[in-house]
């Protein structure tokens, strides 16, 4: 090393940045290949968020000198903060081999792995940080995060528990076990872990597992309660806006109009849910959701990683999945409860292509049915983009779906991109998540990609009006009262309420032939785009999209979706077909209440 840089060094530690930063430049203008000077102006130039320059330093540096371990953890942190996750775990993989002793680089490398929904790799990496530092009981608490997200509850436990006999005063590590405890159906252990906690609980987290846990304890002792009436529990997300919940609410409300008796339990305890539109059923029922009942099973509906079983009592979920097999945690979690019950034959296939017992899962497909709200929905009275009104395009075409890679926007707007010409009366309406000016943005970029990737701007296609904003209820019935069609690219759905929204209102359908889709649909009533599978990647990417890391999707023929789309545009009425009777006649909520009843007669008898 020479003077100059070890000069550069002692003024960095003295906390002279600047000063540090210029005696580096100046030996890297005279030696560009200097080890020590590239990595100490890495580290500055990260230091003041300077992440390209500081990138471009320790990229040269790793050029320079590849075995340099410290060098590689640098450029990983860099490279990390700047959002190239995917890149930093390359080179921390690297690091980790040249020198497994590092007990930052398997800790920083199983975060990211967890990040990007490695699991295995997460565990493996936390694993060794663990084992390097055992004095440390944060890599073992991590470790445990990263088990219980892969349904290993039992092992995450483990940890734990040896965690707190050295560090009993550890307040997360309790709430953690308190929910590996749940996971594997034991309250009564999960009370004595947040006991221990004292009073009043550190937090709100640790307050709701308590609350959930004594729950629970009310639960069983109600099986041999002979003042209340026989019935069933039924956890779901009442209250949250999203399919599960949504599927939950109809049930409650059909498996009641079939005199069946429920206690509703919410995700995270009791449950103060009541419908967003008067409902005569519910309403007169309002007083007695949350009442005792003498229960014969708990039925959730939830993903397998968030059933809490309840002792004494069956354990049955109501859940699904969007690819051709689900993942090993699911798989593992799932096989501990007594019954799965899924909308669909795709589902069904997804689990048992994980080794869940085909003699243990059923299918019960959901009903369709109008949504209340649309009755008086008024279509939407804003401008498209090129200043004419949304409502006075022949052909409306919507999609609304979660800015996730699921969803396949980057393929929508591609098929869009290639089967519309600007002068087509014809108009994308794309309602996506719920972030307002950030999520457009993000957005934006994303059409812009898959602009440059088609080969066309986007002025010579016919517009693409986008919504980012949060809406209520009524405003998103404005949404489908505003389309003549829906179009879904997905890569997979478990059941996909928004085309069965559309379609119960005539919108015509053009959707792929997979996963739930071929449940409720086909070529009479509906366009289908042929699919085949493959890796489950995220847009533009050789990463995978972290809920299906190592696993397969469907990837949609965009020639044949393109081609669909163009016939549509050009001739809507000759290429129309209605789905909307078939959706209702054949898939009635009265029909999805008898079938489930019949599944769940045969469970803990």
């Amino acid at each position: 090393m020479g003077q100059d840089t070890a000069r550069a060094i002692e003024h960095y530690r003295s906390g002279h940045r600047e000063e540090a930063l210029g005696l580096a430049e100046a030996v890297l203008c005279d030696a560009p290949c200097d080890a020590a000077a590239l990595n100490l102006t890495g580290v500055i130039l990260f230091e003041l968020g300077r992440y390209d320059e500081a990138q471009d330093r320790l990229l040269r540096l790793v050029g320079v000198d590849p075995l340099f371990a410290q060098a590689r953890i640098n450029l990983a942190v860099v490279q990390q903060e700047a959002g190239a996750g995917v890149q930093a775990v390359g080179h921390l993989r690297v690091a980790t081999v040249l020198d497994p002793s590092r007990i930052d680089a398997h800790s920083r490398l199983g975060g990211l792995l967890h990040g990007q929904g490695d699991r295995e790799g997460a565990i493996r990496h936390l694993g060794w940080a663990a084992r390097l530092a055992p004095e440390d009981p944060a890599h073992r608490v991590m470790l445990a995060v990263a088990l219980l997200s892969d349904g290993a509850s039992a092992d995450a436990a483990r940890h734990l528990e040896e965690v707190l006999a050295a560090a009993p005063a550890l307040a997360d590590a309790r709430t953690h076990l308190a929910s590996a405890w749940l996971a594997l159906g034991r309250p009564d252990l999960a009370e004595q872990v947040l006991q221990a906690l004292g009073e009043p609980l550190p937090d709100s987290d640790a307050a709701t597992l308590l609350a959930r846990v004594r729950l629970y304890r009310r639960l069983a002792a109600d099986v041999g309660n002979p003042q209340a009436p026989d019935g069933l529990v039924m956890r779901a997300p009442f209250s949250v806006l999203s399919g599960y919940g949504d599927f939950a609410q109809h049930f409650v409300r059909s498996l009641m109009e079939r005199g069946t008796t429920l206690r509703l339990v919410g995700l995270t305890g009791e449950d103060g849910w009541r419908p967003a539109f008067a409902d005569p059923v519910l309403d007169a029922a309002a007083g007695r959701l949350g009442n005792p009942v003498r229960p014969r099973l708990v039925l959730s509906v939830l993903t397998p990683l968030l059933v809490e079983p309840v002792p004494g009592l069956p354990t049955v979920n109501y859940t699904m999945f969007e690819g051709p097999r689900i993942p090993a945690g699911w798989a593992e979690r799932s096989r501990a409860h007594d019954f799965v019950v899924v909308p669909t034959e795709s589902s069904k296939l997804a689990w048992i292509a994980a080794g869940h017992p085909e003699n243990r899962i059923g299918v019960c497909p959901p009903g369709i049915a109008p949504n209340p709200l649309d009755r008086a929905a008024e279509p939407l009275t804003v401008l498209g983009p090129r200043g004419r009104r949304v409502m006075d395009y022949r052909v409306r075409v919507l999609n609304i779906s979660d800015f996730v890679a699921r969803k396949n926007l980057d393929g929508l707007f591609r098929v869009w991109l290639r089967a519309t010409r600007a002068d087509d009366d014809a108009i994308l309406i794309v309602k996506v998540g719920k972030g307002g000016a950030t999520m457009a943005r993000q957005v934006g970029r994303l059409l812009e990609r898959s602009a440059t990737d088609v080969g066309r701007r986007l002025e010579e296609a016919a517009p693409i009006a986008l919504f980012t904003d949060r809406y209520d209820e009524r405003q998103m019935a404005g949404f489908y009262a505003t389309a003549t069609h829906y179009l879904s690219l997905s890569h997979g759905e478990g059941w996909d309420l928004p085309i069965t929204r559309a379609g119960c209102l005539g919108a015509g359908l053009i959707a792929p032939a997979h996963s739930a889709y071929t449940t409720y649909l086909d070529a009479r009533v509906a366009h289908l785009i042929p699919s085949i599978t493959g890796p489950a990647l995220m847009p533009y990417s050789e990463a995978y999209y972290p809920p299906f890391h190592g696993l397969d999707w469907w990837h949609p023929d965009e020639a044949a979706a393109a081609d669909i789309l163009a016939r549509v545009i050009g001739n809507p009425d000759g290429e129309r077909r209605d789905a909307a009777r078939h959706l209702t006649d054949a898939f009635t909520w009265e029909a999805a209440s008898r079938r489930l009843l019949g599944l769940l007669d045969g469970v803990g008898r």
